[in-house]
């Protein structure tokens, strides 16, 4: 078979096979679409936002597209990659409305640092107790393709970040069962 015939044969089974899948997930082929041109156009919205943000006094772009902003420098400890931390944050969209508000909510957030996303991994270890960040997170670092919840594909995101403690394991857990009890 001619390499034109297997591209064509191959493209062809590949497509079935994505059909199917977005069949059985729900998705319809519309739906697909509609999915793949909001993730152009957030990747688009997103890298102008992220270009702009870049040159604001005060902020530091990583080689990775991470922009960090020191708002407030803290005294306390700071924690390594495997530990927990408590946090108060705010995460937004590049249009300023929030998605997630542990201040609003009045309940600190206590998580492992490697359960966070990519983009918090990254800063959270530089941080000290007293700190508090805002960070421009491009998708790559945040969710992605797939989002999650009310965050779309390929979406630019905002992250005010305040760390209040670094926990032991132990009773970073035992803290969440205090809460949820």
């Amino acid at each position: 078979m001619g390499k034109l015939k297997r591209f064509v044969v191959v493209s062809a089974v590949v497509g079935v096979m994505i059909w199917l899948v977005a069949e059985s997930a729900g998705i319809t082929p519309a739906q697909n679409q509609a999915r793949i041109m909001l993730a152009e156009l957030n990747q688009r919205e997103g890298e102008v936002f992220r270009e702009n943000y870049a040159v604001r006094s005060g902020v530091s772009a990583l080689a990775s597209g991470l922009l960090v902003e020191v708002l407030e420098k803290g005294k306390g400890q700071s924690p390594q990659a495997g530990d927990w931390v408590k946090v108060h944050y705010r995460g937004q969209f590049i249009d300023g409305r929030d998605f997630d508000n542990s201040w609003r909510r009045q309940q600190p957030t206590t998580l492992a640092i490697t359960d966070a996303i990519e983009g918090w991994q990254r800063v959270i270890p530089s941080m000290q107790v007293g700190d508090r960040v805002r960070l421009v997170v491009p998708p790559q670092l945040a969710y992605g393709q797939r989002g999650s919840g009310p965050v779309g594909p390929e979406q630019t995101l905002i992250f005010e970040i305040e760390l209040l403690d670094v926990m032991v394991e132990e009773d970073a857990l035992a803290g969440i069962v205090t809460q949820s009890s």
